[in-house]
């Protein structure tokens, strides 16, 4: 299934939801997340992408794309270009690493309480890494 859809959306959360080590690392957050993947022609991907994930105290109440007033009013917001992302879900890069390096950026969000969850941003984005989502086709060079 291709990162950054809807069905990738539900499957993450139940990810989560089967995560143990997320369950136990996310116990006390509580507020939702937008996972943004920016718009990159040359990578396949046509237009930016979101996705609003429900988390509460370890686990995952839901997940879909985000509506636009969900990506404005999620308490934390992170944006990534579609590299970044596939580096993130193939354990090359972790998540508080990259925000550290630029490559993924917290939009919204405060990075001092990003840094006591920073195993709980690591175990979500394993989670989704187990569900080997493919990235969209590079566009062929002319």
């Amino acid at each position: 299934m291709e990162v950054f859809t809807e069905e990738w959306a539900r499957a993450c959360c139940e990810a989560l939801n089967r995560s143990e080590a997320y369950r136990a690392s996310a116990a006390t957050w509580e507020g939702a997340i937008v996972l943004a993947m920016s718009a990159d022609p040359a990578q396949g991907v046509e237009s930016d992408r979101a996705v609003y994930i429900d988390a509460h105290q370890g686990a995952c109440r839901g997940a879909r794309l985000a509506t636009a007033d969900e990506a404005d009013e999620a308490p934390f917001v992170f944006r990534a270009d579609p590299a970044s992302w596939k580096r993130m879900l193939a354990g090359e890069m972790e998540p508080v690493a990259a925000v550290m390096q630029g490559r993924l950026r917290l939009v919204r969000g405060n990075l001092f309480v990003l840094a006591r969850y920073a195993q709980a941003a690591k175990d979500m984005v394993q989670a989704a890494a187990t569900l080997g989502g493919t990235f969209p086709a590079p566009a062929a060079s002319a």
